[in-house]
């Protein structure tokens, strides 16, 4: 087994789950299916860790009508063992020369001073998953460093930039990257490309807001990727992860996303802290720790947060080390849009919301109400916002489905049951 195939194996069995999942492979072959029930996972995390672990040779994968079934490929494993084998022979026979002395904590994001110029454009990582509040935080944020050289990159995964609409101002300099993850092969390279395009603007701070459901597992590779291209423009100070109070608890088992965005993150903010009781914000609190026991953890109310992070050296509380993302084309979910030119009360979107809910991670976009006027709409959980917003040329929502293509039917339903108007829904 050559070097390369045992980096392979180790990078697929350090994640407890699938070494899990090895262990009832050890037992029988499994269908796709009684893998998903063991563990309550969906479908695209499950494709991720088996994608890793036939990748690393450890699983054979067999298509057998609509489900995969898996076999435990007893072959790698041998090879394994043989070449572990093989390295602590070599510890035991020969003395190891003293390597260089190690980094202090955080210096290998930040990259080698003498590679930064004076004016480094501070750059940080906006992540948390759908609903957490980015948007809301990074416009409080903005307000605090009025007057300051800022840049933005907004990242969205639908086409239909809402949030980027909400953050557009003159005083400040945005991208937006939508229609995906920017940690995703199908993005990277427009992410780099818009990241050397701000390198250009002598930014003091630079923001990247991305989406709901972008893995930022690989960030430290992307950051690599775009030294090559604007040369060493940044200084690299962080992921920030807002973690919603009120919905965090039942997202975590939802997507592996939530859990890789606090893992990798090197400050927690839990916001609607003022929605929730004690006793869950402390439940809240302790699943963190659960996940990522070193970040520092803030509380935020109405998307209010201290700008002292910005003098701290956040990089200190680096937990994990960088890995291949979750996000790919095929575990991205399903995103449609409405078009709508009408009017409706708040009750029938109201009750054709509540319809769908359930089939969805997440619904936002801009509507005009009767009576009303045009109003911002965010449905989270079974959680809907509304805010007054300025007037727009049609109506719009964007859904995020979380049970695939089989949500278009659900909404043609509800709309007709609810409202009863004509709308065009879209790709």
């Amino acid at each position: 087994m050559t070097h390369e195939e045992l980096a392979k194996v180790c990078k697929a069995l350090a994640d407890p789950k699938r070494l899990q999942i090895l262990s009832m492979l050890s037992q029988q072959p499994l269908c796709a299916c009684k893998i998903l029930e063991a563990f309550s996972i969906t479908q695209p995390t499950l494709s991720h860790d088996m994608k890793l672990l036939c990748g690393a040779g450890l699983a054979i994968p067999e298509k057998r009508g609509r489900w995969t079934h898996y076999t435990l490929n007893r072959d790698t494993l041998h090879s394994v063992r043989q070449a572990i084998d093989g390295l602590m022979d070599a510890l035991e026979s020969a003395a190891c020369p003293a390597g260089p002395e190690a980094p202090a904590p955080g210096t290998t994001l930040k990259g080698d001073p003498a590679m930064q110029t004076e004016h480094s454009t501070k750059l940080y990582v906006l992540t948390g998953f759908l609903g957490a509040g980015k948007t809301t935080l990074l416009l409080r944020l903005l307000d605090a460093l009025q007057g300051r050289r800022i840049g933005v990159i907004q990242n969205e995964f639908g086409k239909l930039g809402i949030d980027g609409t909400i953050l557009r101002n003159d005083n400040i300099q945005m991208v937006e990257v939508n229609r995906g993850s920017i940690f995703c092969s199908c993005l990277k390279l427009q992410f780099v490309q818009a990241l050397a395009e701000m390198a250009a603007q002598n930014l003091e701070y630079l923001f990247v807001e991305s989406s709901g459901l972008g893995d930022p597992s690989n960030v430290e590779e992307i950051l690599q990727a775009a030294q090559v291209a604007a040369g060493a423009s940044y200084e690299f100070r962080g992921v920030i992860c807002l973690v919603d109070a009120v919905n965090f608890l039942e997202q975590r088992g939802d997507l592996e996303t939530v859990n890789r965005q606090l893992k990798h993150c090197h400050l927690a903010v839990i916001t609607k802290t003022d929605l929730v009781s004690p006793a869950q914000l402390e439940e809240v609190v302790r699943a963190i720790r659960e996940i990522n026991p070193v970040c520092p953890i803030e509380q935020s109310q109405m998307g209010s947060l201290s700008p002292q992070f910005l003098q701290d050296d956040l990089l200190l509380y680096q937990w994990a080390e960088g890995e291949e993302t979750t996000n790919s084309a095929e575990t991205k979910p399903k995103t449609l849009f409405m078009d709508f030119s009408g009017t409706v009360t708040r009750e029938q979107l109201t009750a054709f919301l509540r319809e769908i809910q359930s089939d969805l991670y997440r619904c936002k976009g801009f509507f005009h109400l009767a009576d009303e006027g045009w109003n911002q709409v965010d449905l989270v959980g079974s959680r809907i916002d509304w805010k007054p917003c300025e007037e727009k040329e049609l109506s719009q929502l964007v859904f995020i489905s979380r049970i695939g293509p089989a949500v278009i039917k659900h909404i043609f339903s509800a709309w007709e049951t609810c409202v009863g108007q004509e709308m065009k829904l879209r790709n």
